[in-house]
């Protein structure tokens, strides 16, 4: 693919998971790691990455702050929620510009979820051109 992605999320633990993930099965170079909706905006000016994961409840800035002030800035970003976050929230995301969801707890173990995982993937990447 040959893809850069910056993983933000307020777990440590679970930002390795993510990486060794998205550098083991998708084969993305992840640019950066943050911890809050800050950081995740400054990674973002600096990287331009092609994808940036976003957990929703974090430190400072939430996920879906965060989200909201890259896609003023860059209406092109492809952004991932990561979230154990469901219902009304992840529905406020994704209506206002989140690519794709993917629910937590991280099931790496099982071959359905790193299925599914690898087609949200597939179809964030379908939407636009290249």
């Amino acid at each position: 693919m040959g893809r850069t992605v910056v993983i933000v999320d307020d777990s440590k633990y679970l930002v390795k998971q993510v990486v060794d993930f998205f550098e083991g099965y998708l084969g993305f170079t992840v640019c950066a790691t943050g911890h809050d909706g800050n950081e995740a905006i400054a990674l973002y000016r600096a990287h331009r990455p092609d994808l940036i994961t976003l957990d929703i409840t974090m430190p400072n800035k939430t996920g879906a702050a965060a989200m909201k002030e890259i896609l003023r800035e860059f209406p092109d970003a492809h952004i991932l929620m990561i979230s154990a976050v469901r219902g009304e929230a992840m529905l406020e995301c994704m209506n206002g510009g989140a690519k794709g969801y993917i629910e937590k707890p991280l099931k790496f173990n099982d071959p359905a979820f790193i299925d599914d995982f690898k087609e949200t993937i597939r179809e964030i990447f379908r939407e636009s051109p290249g």
